[in-house]
C-alpha cells in the first residue's frame, strides 16, 4: 500500500481529516470525524480533484473513523456515485450509527455499503470442528465461528454467507448464517449454533449402532438438495463453470499442460446440462447431526448442475480414505469410510445389485478422478506436497484412460434417469 497524500481539515471546531491511498488499483479515502454542512464543499472540491488526477482507479470510501454523516456529506458521496455511474462506488467499514443514516436515505441500494466488521475474541473456545480451509468454533450456546485460513479470500467468505441464506429460503435444512467478523487479523463468519449435534462422521463413529438410521437420514437429505431447482438469476453459479474456472486456473498456475487441461475440459463439457441444487463439498465431516436431524454446513460452493459433481466428491473421499489427514476431516477410520461410502451408493440408486453397484461406482470413480485433478484449485491453501501428490495421481490414473473416463460420462443419463 503506498500513500499518495494526507489533507487535514479542520472548520469551525468541526474536526475531519482524510487520506488517500491507492490499494491493487482502487483509490481509497479515508474519511475521518464528522462530514457535515460545514465542510461538505470543501471535500467535495478536494475528492473531486484528488479523483481527476487518479481516473482510472475505482473508488472506495473507508469510514471506520467517520463518526457522523450529515445530509451533505450524503451528497458528496452521491456525487462520486453518479460520476462513476453504473459502477457502484465501495464505501466499507462502515459503523452502525452511520449505516443506520445510509439504510435509511436508500444509499445502501445505490452504493456498495458494507459494515464494519465486528472483531471477536476466540480464546477458550472449543474446536468442533477443522477443514482443508477453516476451523470451527463453538462461539457461545447459540452461535458457532467458522476461522478461515488466511488464504481463502474474503469474497469467498462472503459468497458462503450469502448462499447459506439463499439456500435455507429454498427449503433445504442448513445453519443460518449472521455476519462475517474478524479474529486476531483473520476472517470468519458466525453461524447458528446447532444444539447437542455433531458431524454425521463422529457420530457413526461414536454410536455405530446408529449407522443405518443416520444413513437413511444423510442420504435423504442428498436427495432433497437434488431435487431443488436453482436459478441463475438468484445469484447460483454453475458448477460446470466452476469446474472449468478450476481446471483454467491448473493450467494457469503450470500443473497441468494446455493439451492435459484440454483434456479435463472436454469431460466437465460432455455432463448434461441440469438446474439441479449441488452442494460440491456433501460429506460425513461437512454435514451435522442432530437429535434424528439433518443440517447441512459448508455453502461455499454450492451451485446448479448435474448431481454427479456431488457424488465425484464422495468417490474422491473413498479413494484416499487411508489419509490419516482425510480420516480426521470426516471423522471415521477408513473401513467405516468405504462402509458410508457403499451404501450411500446402494440407497441413492435404490438398488442391492451388486453388478449394478459396480457399475455405479466405476462411472463415480471416473468424476473422483476429475475432482482430484481439481482439488489443488478448489482448496488453494493446500501444501505443495499435496498438490503435488493430486498433479502425479491426474497424469497417472485419469489422463491415460480418459477414453474409459468420457464412457462413464455417457452413462450419466442412464443411471441418473432412474433416481
Amino acid at each position: 500500500m503506498a500513500k499518495q497524500r494526507t489533507q487535514n481539515i479542520t472548520i469551525k471546531n468541526i474536526s475531519y481529516s482524510m487520506e488517500y491511498h491507492i490499494e491493487n488499483g482502487n483509490l481509497v479515502f479515508f474519511l475521518k470525524g464528522k462530514l457535515s454542512a460545514d465542510n461538505s464543499e470543501q471535500v467535495k472540491d478536494e475528492i473531486m480533484s484528488i479523483i481527476a488526477e487518479h481516473s482510472d482507479e475505482k473508488i472506495v470510501f473507508d469510514l471506520d473513523d467517520l463518526s457522523y454523516i450529515s445530509s451533505s456529506g450524503l451528497r458528496v458521496l452521491l456525487a462520486v456515485q453518479k460520476m462513476k455511474k453504473p459502477e457502484k462506488v465501495v464505501v466499507r467499514n462502515v459503523g452502525n450509527g452511520v449505516y443506520s443514516i445510509f439504510h435509511m436515505t436508500g444509499f445502501t441500494q445505490i452504493m456498495d455499503i458494507q459494515v464494519k466488521l465486528r472483531e471477536i475474541s476466540l480464546e477458550g473456545a472449543t474446536v468442533i470442528g477443522r477443514g482443508q480451509s477453516s476451523v470451527v468454533y463453538k462461539y457461545d450456546a447459540e452461535t458457532i465461528v467458522k476461522l478461515y485460513n488466511p488464504r481463502v479470500p474474503l469474497e469467498k467468505i462472503q459468497q458462503e454467507i450469502d448462499f447459506s441464506k439463499k439456500a435455507f429460503v429454498a427449503g433445504i435444512p442448513t445453519a443460518i448464517s449472521f455476519q462475517l467478523l474478524t479474529c486476531n487479523g483473520a476472517y470468519g463468519a458466525m453461524f447458528e449454533m446447532v444444539d447437542h449435534a455433531d458431524t454425521v462422521g463422529r457420530t457413526i463413529t461414536a454410536h455405530p449402532e446408529d449407522f443405518d438410521t443416520i444413513m437413511k437420514k444423510f442420504v435423504e437429505t442428498y436427495q432433497i438438495i437434488h431435487h431443488t431447482n436453482l436459478k441463475k438469476e438468484d445469484g447460483f453459479v454453475s458448477l460446470k463453470d466452476t469446474w472449468n474456472k478450476w481446471a483454467n486456473g491448473m493450467e494457469a498456475n503450470g500443473s497441468f499442460t494446455a493439451a492435459e487441461a484440454d483434456m479435463l475440459r472436454e469431460m466437465i463439457d460432455a455432463i448434461p446440462e441440469r438446474s439441479t441444487m449441488v452442494h460440491c463439498d456433501f460429506h460425513a465431516g461437512n454435514v451435522m447431526y442432530q437429535r434424528n436431524e439433518i443440517v447441512v454446513i459448508d455453502m461455499a460452493d454450492i451451485g446448479y448442475g448435474h448431481p454427479i459433481f456431488d457424488l465425484a466428491g464422495g468417490a474422491f473421499h473413498a479413494r484416499y480414505s487411508y489419509f490419516e489427514k482425510r480420516q480426521k476431516v470426516h471423522g471415521m477410520n477408513q473401513a467405516n469410510m468405504l462402509r458410508f461410502w457403499d451404501t450411500l451408493l446402494k440407497l441413492y440408486f435404490k438398488t442391492e445389485d451388486g453388478e449394478k453397484l459396480q457399475e455405479i461406482k466405476e462411472m463415480c470413480e471416473a468424476f473422483g478422478l476429475l475432482r482430484g485433478a481439481l482439488f489443488p484449485m478448489k482448496h488453494v491453501q493446500i501444501d505443495p506436497e499435496t498438490k503435488a501428490f493430486h498433479v502425479n495421481e491426474t497424469r497417472e490414473h485419469l489422463f491415460p484412460r480418459m477414453k474409459w473416463a468420457m464412457q462413464q460420462v455417457g452413462k450419466l443419463d442412464t443411471f441418473f434417469d432412474q433416481v
